[in-house]
């Protein structure tokens, strides 16, 4: 059974005035340490965690934390040994050699157990109780260690000893760097005689089976589709490999900095269109494999070729997919192995940013062409396809969702299959020969969306408002759906906006001073002109509008004769909203004039009353005071300052 340290205790034989070891819980005695029985326990350290081990004479045993190692330091003679002393194991005052000791150890193993030891066992073996508390000696001896400190230990040290192990760190430091410089060019060569070898093996071969006038085997399309511009990848990468070796002439005093730098420029353009083309040429491989028998049993030939080593086309196909992220791990190692200050080291820096670039432009070029490729997929479902590939496959253009949403105009609906881009909303209707587009909005910096307030006849509805202001009503089948779509057009419209820590209705509304709530209050009891439209078909125009003297009332009429003989009972209001979410905004087929932040809504059971202010000031006052007489809206009522940064969150 395993005994813990603490279970053990130092004792002396009074019969022979030697001291033993005995452990409280297993019984066993021994005269060593049980933490170190001889050479090969004294290599394999002690127990951890324990900052040194009290032996006889003054000795203690420590552990060197960066070498794991025991050394051994006297208090009473201030010596430091990395072996064993001869009388640490000794009762204290005992100078008798190592062999005289051994000797005891081996007598005390062959069972010769001196009397207190027998007397030892016999005390535990006579009781099954707990065996009692150590001697107040005792335990301080077997507790000290909690006592030294981790620095003490390490101040025990000879400085010729914490240099020499410095020194042993730089040494692997160097060594490893040294290592990596060398798997830079043999890498390097490697990956250049697995390049050379697809081209002797395959390419040549197979493009002087196309050259075949008649009966050729392959074409050169089928050879440019799978090999793409391999060739120039080996042209390169040989040019970038001749000057490694040159520079690894000076081994081990090489820089490589300034040549990866150099061979990154070369990179970024041919590896770029080479990874861009992987996919398509794994599929047309692919296809081969599957549907032509010849071909594909032919590059089977060419893979038993002695110099191809049984790679398959593909295994050297896909090399050069793998090489700039090597590039870029062997040049962060061989960084972390450059000391500071080195010749290189700045060089190698710019190198690692370089390839970090260009790993960085495949991927994002990558990207743009998977995307492009479902933008060509998307073609053949329209009826006129083959015509709109210059107007909806672009390089920049993401293709996001598609589905089924009613578009409401007045009072049609027509359903409508939409597709959503990144900067396009296209809607269509479907036909046998395809869908047939209807329309489209630009989701472009000036592009809005609002949800619009439920009424008796308009539910789950929301507006998109194109830059120029003209509005479209969609409608979803289910609450769910249209807030899906509601947040996939918003996604879309805030990808094309600008980052900018200011905004132009910053600017504007750091003119419109903050006032007194009663003070806008007065300003709507003696009317303002605002913009009203009318709600059965969005026309907009001029009226007086005001509230009435007790403020239970908003009232509108002829602007030249103030008069204001409509009105509506503000009790009787459900919501108070701000932006251009009615769908009266929208109604007309022109453009809307007002924009959307100068616009609210007064919304009632039944209808809404839609109007926009004609300034910043005027819209302030007439928003604020409208929600304290109004505190029982559905939409959430804005305060001043949010009102502000929801303003100028909609530049």
């Amino acid at each position: 059974m395993d005994s813990d340290h603490h279970d053990w205790v130092f004792l002396t034989d009074e019969a022979t005035g030697c001291c033993y070891y005995a452990n409280t819980r297993t019984r066993e005695t021994r005269w060593d340490p049980p933490w170190a029985t001889g050479a090969e326990e004294e290599s394999s350290g002690g127990l951890d965690g324990e900052p040194y081990t009290k032996l006889a004479n003054g000795w203690f045993k420590y552990f060197d934390e960066a070498s794991r190692q025991p050394y051994y330091y006297n208090k009473v003679t201030q010596e430091t040994m990395w072996t064993m002393p001869a009388d640490a194991l000794l009762p204290d005052g005992c100078t008798s050699d190592r062999r005289s000791l051994e000797s005891r150890r081996s007598t005390n193993y062959l069972g010769r157990q001196s009397t207190a030891a027998t007397a030892f066992n016999e005390d535990f073996d006579s009781s099954d109780e707990e065996p009692p508390p150590l001697p107040a000696e005792l335990q301080r001896l077997n507790g000290a260690s909690n006592e030294v400190s981790t620095s003490s230990r390490c101040n025990s040290l000879e400085p010729g000893d914490e240099a020499a192990r410095e020194k042993e760190k730089a040494d692997k430091r160097a060594a490893r760097r040294l290592k990596i410089l060398e798997e830079v060019v043999s890498s390097e060569k490697t990956y250049v005689q697995k390049l050379q070898t697809l081209e002797k093996v395959y390419m040549i071969p197979l493009r002087m089976v196309a050259d075949q006038p008649k009966g050729a085997i392959f074409k050169h399309e089928d050879l440019d589709s799978v090999f793409m511009n391999m060739d120039m990848l080996v042209k390169v990468n040989s040019r970038f490999l001749e000057e490694l070796e040159a520079e690894s002439d000076k081994f081990p005093d090489v820089h490589y900095g300034i040549i990866i730098a150099k061979a990154a420029k070369q990179f970024k353009g041919c590896y770029t269109r080479y990874v861009n083309n992987y996919d398509q040429a794994e599929g047309h491989l692919n296809k081969l494999k599957k549907g032509d028998k010849e071909k594909h049993r032919y590059l089977e030939v060419c893979k038993t070729h002695p110099e191809a080593g049984g790679y398959d086309v593909r295994d050297f196909l896909i090399l050069p997919v793998q090489r700039v992220p090597r590039y870029r791990m062997l040049l962060e190692d061989l960084l972390g192995h450059t000391d500071p200050g080195h010749p290189d080291e700045e060089p190698l820096k710019d190198a690692l940013e370089r390839i970090r670039e260009v790993a960085m432009h495949i991927n994002e070029e990558k990207r743009h062409a998977d995307e492009v490729e479902k933008l060509r997929a998307l073609l053949p479902r329209f009826s006129n396809g083959s015509n709109m590939e210059k107007e909806l496959v672009r390089y920049d253009r993401k293709f996001e969702k598609e589905g089924e949403m009613v578009k409401v105009r007045l009072a049609h609906r027509q359903r409508r299959h939409v597709f959503l881009f990144n900067d396009i909303l296209i809607y269509a209707v479907s036909s046998k020969s395809g869908f047939v587009v209807k329309g489209k909005i630009p989701l472009i910096l000036g592009a809005r969306i609002e949800m619009l307030p439920d009424t008796e006849h308009l539910q789950h509805a929301f507006a998109v408002i194109e830059p120029q202001g003209k509005g479209y009503t969609w409608v979803g089948d289910t609450e769910e759906q249209t807030r899906e779509w509601f947040e996939a057009i918003s996604a879309s419209i805030r990808s094309n906006r600008p980052n900018r820590e200011s905004t132009a209705g910053g600017k504007l509304l750091a003119d419109v001073s903050t006032k007194p709530l009663a003070q806008r209050l007065e300003a709507l009891k003696a009317g303002t002109t605002l913009m009203k439209y009318n709600q059965r078909d969005g026309k907009s125009g001029a009226r007086w509008v005001r509230i009435s003297g007790d403020q239970t009332k908003i009232c509108w009429g002829d602007v030249k004769k103030k008069d204001t003989p409509s009105d509506m009972k503000l009790g009787e209001a459900v919501a108070l909203l701000h932006g251009a979410k009615s769908s009266a905004f929208f109604k007309q087929q022109g453009a809307k004039k007002d924009q959307d932040w100068l616009c609210f809504s007064v919304v009632f059971k039944g209808r809404t009353l839609d109007f926009a202010a004609t300034n910043a000031e005027l819209l302030l006052d007439w928003y604020l005071a409208l929600a304290q007489l109004i505190p029982k809206s559905t939409e959430p009522l804005l305060d001043e300052t949010e009102l502000r940064t929801r303003i100028e969150g909609m530049f």
